[in-house]
């Protein structure tokens, strides 16, 4: 076992604290996204994640 998180398993981390939260996270394109990018960093911190780098956003495809 590894010491460090794969990338699939962080984002399965992050919904299976999201859910387990007592507080409501809600996600829409209607709602403040700043939200969500601050769950997601205390999420990223508490795992010692590395930030993203630059141009990140080019190596996503969003499900259709």
């Amino acid at each position: 076992m590894s010491d460090k998180l794969t990338a699939s398993e962080a984002v399965f981390g992050l919904a299976a604290w999201l859910t387990c939260r007592e507080e409501k996270t809600v996600l829409s394109s209607h709602d403040d996204a700043a939200v969500i990018a601050d769950l997601v960093m205390e999420f990223c911190e508490a795992n010692s994640l590395q930030e993203p780098g630059e141009g990140w956003a080019k190596n996503l495809i969003h499900p259709s």
